[in-house]
């Protein structure tokens, strides 16, 4: 129908020459210009995007994925991603080990197993690792959840 229109358009416009044009010519031009601007836009909300499986290409990459709100992230550890953070130590205390782990605000925070992350959680702490669960948010990884080891001693681990 557009098509139709435009060519229309072209047809009447194209007859006289642009000296000789009748206001009665610039009447349908005009009203040809009206309905084309007319079926040329878009109704709000008129459009949907169906993913079938695959991401949304008008949603930002560098969006955070999670339970928090898009650009926010909780505070504290909650707010952390597992490679944003460093072990710094580990204590002994009552039979159990406690993690100190620095986050990106500089601050220390002493965390137990079954803390949560931004991205995961602590599932073990011994002497000189922590390991963590991290959920993998990628759709089309066949595996949902990964185990991590953040190491006291890094240098030692590269050597053996």
């Amino acid at each position: 129908m557009m098509l139709g229109l435009a060519l229309l358009g072209t047809a009447l416009y194209a007859q006289a020459p642009p000296g000789e044009r009748s206001p009665e010519g610039s009447k349908k031009d005009d009203a040809i210009k009206a309905i084309l601007e007319q079926e040329m836009e878009v109704p709000p909300g008129a459009y949907t995007y169906n993913p079938q499986g695959r991401r949304d290409p008008f949603v930002s990459l560098l969006k955070p994925v999670g339970p928090a709100a898009p650009g926010e992230r909780p505070h504290g550890m909650e707010g952390f991603l597992i490679q944003e953070i460093a072990l710094k130590g580990i204590v002994k205390s009552e039979g159990s080990f406690i993690a100190m782990l620095q986050g990106t605000d500089g601050k220390s925070y002493f965390c137990k197993v079954g803390q949560r992350l931004f991205d995961g959680q602590i599932v073990a702490i011994d002497k000189e690792t922590v390991t963590f669960r991290q959920d993998v948010t990628d759709p089309l990884s066949s595996v949902k959840t990964r185990e991590l080891k953040k190491t006291l001693y890094p240098s030692e681990e590269a050597r053996q």
